[in-house]
């Protein structure tokens, strides 16, 4: 009986020791899970500020091209209104001129295309996208690689 009894005691011992490992391994693999979800997420929100920075460059660049079509058309009133003060009949001569620079000069107001954020580009299927990386990971560390 007192072998059987120490038989249970190591056994108990060694159902602690084996939970106390399996515990940590537990932790060690969820740890490396959560940092393939933070790098992923860092990834993410990298590439969204990268196209947000794209995408504000290039409407900066369009306000700059408004701004100095602002400018000549605000140059061809004034030059207008001083021909006006100046004399009738020279401006209905230049009047043809001077409509014609204003035409010329005016971009067309529509919207450039691609000018806003492709917001589906990272949040359509998001989780199943990650998900499917996260099962190539690991389907490469099944032959052999680490875990992310």
């Amino acid at each position: 009986m007192k072998n059987i009894k120490e038989e249970l005691e190591k056994t108990v011992q060694h159902i602690k020791s084996q939970a106390e490992r399996t515990e940590l391994q537990i932790k060690q693999q969820f740890e490396k899970l959560h940092q393939f979800l933070r790098d992923e997420e860092e990834a993410t929100i990298t590439a969204l500020r990268e196209e947000e920075e794209q995408k504000k460059q290039m409407m900066k660049e369009k306000l700059e091209e408004m701004n100095t079509h602002i400018s000549d058309l605000s140059y061809t009133i004034k030059d207008m209104e001083e021909m006006m003060k100046a004399n009738d009949f020279c401006f209905l001569k230049e009047f043809p001129g001077s409509m014609e620079r204003v035409q010329i000069s005016q971009p067309h107001p529509h919207m450039a295309s691609g000018a806003l954020i492709h917001v589906s580009r990272y949040l359509d299927n998001l989780p199943f996208r990650v998900w499917k990386k996260m099962q190539d990971t690991i389907q490469n560390s099944e032959s052999g690689e680490e875990l992310c």
